[in-house]
Order: C-alpha cells, then structure tokens, then sequence
C-alpha cells in the first residue's frame, strides 16, 4: 500500500466528470459511443473513491505506526586494517532511526553531570552546545534507516563517574507529531554503561537520584559551558576555582575543587600563612614596569608551613611547583598584567610614578593552591586580599 498523490486524483477525478459529461453529448447521436463514455466515467469515479479510501487507510496506518528513534554511547573506532582500536578518551553519541518513517527537526540536547563517589555528591555539571546553540546536535531530518553521530568530550578524574544525560526531541514528519527520548549512559574507568547495564552498580539509585534532584540554581559556580566549534574542538567557559585541562587527546581531568583552607590547624596536615614580602633589591612591596602597551606588576609573599605535613603549592591543580616542608617558609611572587581601558590615555609611566608615590594602592587578591604531600586527593586554597603601597601593606580579608 502506497500514499497516492493528490494530483493523480484530482486527474482522475477530472477524467471521471469529463466522460460523464460526454456521454450526453453522444446520448442521441452514437448510442455505442454513449454507452461507453457513460461506463469510463463510472469506471473512473469508483476508482478515485477506491484511491482516496487507501489514502485515508494509508495516513491512519502512517501516523499510528511508532517511530524508533533510539541513542547509544560507544568508544569510536580508529585506525585501520589489522591496526584498529577503541579510542577510550572521547565517546561518541549514536542516533539511530530503525523505523520506516522519517524524523524531522532534530535538536539533541546533552548535559554532564560528574559524580564524586567519595563524597556522594555532584561536583560539576557541563552542559554541550554547538557554537551559538544550546544543543549539542541538531539536524533537519533522520531517514528511516540512517543515523546520526556526535563526539562528546571524554571525562576522567579521580573517583568520579560521569554521567551523560541525552534528550532527544523530533518531529513524525507524516503528521508532525512531537516525540522526546530521554538516555542515561554512565562511564567509569574507561567504560561505558547504558542504563540498564549500570543498574547493577551499587550506586545507581542514590546517583540517578542525585541527578534527578540536582538544583542547578545551588551550583551555579559548578557550571561549565561546553561549545563545540567544530566536531572535534571544544572551548569551556567555567568559575575559574574550577581546576580542569583539556588533554592532548581532547579528554578533560578534572583536580576538584578546591576547599578553603580552615582557620585553624587541623594535625597531620599543612597550614600556611600568608603574608606579603618586600623585594630584597629594592624594599618595596611593588615592582612594576612596562611592557608594551601594558604594565606588568608583581608582588611578593612570604609562605610560613606551620603545619605537620609539606605543602605542594601549584597553580593548575596537578603540576607541583613549590613544596614547603613542616615549619618550613617559601616565597611566592604573584605576576599579573595590568591592561589599560579603551577611553584611557594616561601614560603607563605616570601611573607607575603615581604607584610609587602612594597615590595609586592596587588592591590584590591572591588565590593559593596546594595539596598536602601526604594526600593527592585534597585540594586547599588560601585567599588573602591585601591593599599594596611601595612602602606599606594593609589586609583586607585573610
């Protein structure tokens, strides 16, 4: 059975009344030639009723047929020949149409949520998008029998389960009715899971739950914006204490992120002080100078460890840069650059000189990472807030 298109009716149609109208015409002079025209005419009307029925038959039959639309996550396959492997950094999302209807106005929206085991709880939430869209996929249509295909962005961390959450909405193109498809897929230690499948993990209620009641308006700052600008390049917009790397592969580590360091000393950890510290060449508690079009400035801090363990001092949350022994002291100088603004035309030279005569007093914060050498999994900061003079320095938070 096959939907007949309206202009073959109509034409048939057309046909039917044009040799019922004939038959008149030859009801006097060629009874045969009457008869014939007469019997056409009923011949083709009958059929269009015939054809219009299967029509109606055929749209009734179309529309309550179910379309099957289903996703699934696998590690893509690369190389070739004897050589091929699954590369287990970035899983691929798979959109299959297995039906006999069409899928029209595709968007596939794709939200991340990073599971801590440890703690039971949600640290980060990404959310996928394609360049100015909140959807990770979209597509104009799916034909029967086809599929569509979407690299996601591979996480890893230290005892955190990713789950990705798929929605899937489209259209039945035979009457434009709406349909969603709702996929959970889970990875751990390179592994990929479908809902079903990590059901028998022992965490599977309390994490589906977790993320069924996650409230994004409390982990505001535990958003990423993830934004594909092609298939295979992403940039993140993200809180910046939210410590994370793309890696060379595409895959993103996650170091956590970091606690704020308690106000009194906890045994068998570090504890730092922070303080600021004059330059031994000059005694200021500024250096500053120009670069360009711009003024590099620094300041320096004296570090005391007063507590029982070493402290790792790093900047991006993995790389040590610094390690401070118990009852041990380092200095850490703190770079930045200074940018002027669009509508500021004061020499950079006379804005030094109003720094070194007191009359500029940049107010700096500084943000200090560290892990205690005895424990990888933490991650503390320090911020203290000074106001800096050349020859003074007044605490504004600590």
């Amino acid at each position: 059975m096959k939907l007949i298109p309206n202009s073959i009716l109509y034409f048939v149609g057309f046909c039917s009344s044009a040799s019922l109208a004939l038959c008149w015409v030859f009801y006097n002079s060629n009874k045969p030639m009457f008869c014939w025209t007469i019997y056409i005419g009923i011949l083709l009307g009958v059929i269009v009723g015939i054809l219009k029925w299967q029509n109606e038959i055929w749209k009734r039959i179309k529309n309550n047929i179910k379309i099957n639309i289903s996703c699934l996550m696998e590690y893509p396959i690369k190389g070739n020949g004897e050589s091929t492997y699954r590369d287990t950094k970035n899983p691929r999302i798979i959109i299959n149409n297995s039906g006999p209807i069409t899928a029209i106005s595709i968007s596939v929206e794709i939200v991340t949520y990073l599971y801590n085991i440890t703690e039971n709880k949600i640290d980060y939430v990404f959310k996928s998008g394609f360049n100015n869209f909140e959807h990770a996929v979209s597509a104009e249509e799916l034909k029967p029998f086809s599929t569509i295909e979407h690299n996601t962005i591979g996480v890893n961390g230290i005892n955190l389960i990713a789950v990705y959450v798929v929605n899937i909405n489209y259209h039945r193109k035979s009457d434009m009715k709406f349909f969603t498809l709702n996929e959970y897929f889970f990875t751990h230690n390179k592994k990929i899971y479908n809902n079903s499948e990590f059901k028998n993990n022992k965490n599977y209620k309390k994490i589906v739950r977790t993320v069924k009641s996650f409230n994004p308006n409390i982990a505001k700052n535990n958003e990423i914006k993830l934004t594909a600008t092609t298939k295979q390049s992403w940039f993140m917009e993200s809180n910046p204490s939210l410590l994370h790397r793309i890696n060379n592969d595409g895959s993103v580590t996650f170091a956590g992120l970091p606690e704020i360091q308690s106000k009194s000393r906890i045994k068998g950890f570090p504890h730092l002080l922070v303080t600021p510290s004059r330059f031994k060449e000059s005694g200021n508690f500024i250096k500053a100078e120009i670069n360009g079009e711009n003024i590099i400035m620094t300041v320096r801090y004296k570090v005391n460890n007063i507590g029982d363990m070493a402290a790792l001092i790093t900047e991006d949350g993995f790389t040590s840069i610094i390690e401070i022994p118990s009852g041990g002291k380092r200095y850490y100088s703190n770079t930045f650059e200074i940018t002027r603004s669009t509508n500021n035309n004061k020499s950079l030279k006379e804005f030094i000189n109003m720094i070194e005569m007191g009359k500029e007093t940049p107010l700096i914060t500084l943000n200090l990472l560290y892990r205690p050498k005895n424990e990888n999994n933490k991650l503390y900061k320090v911020v203290v807030i000074y106001r800096f003079s050349i020859n003074s320095v007044k605490l504004i938070k600590n």
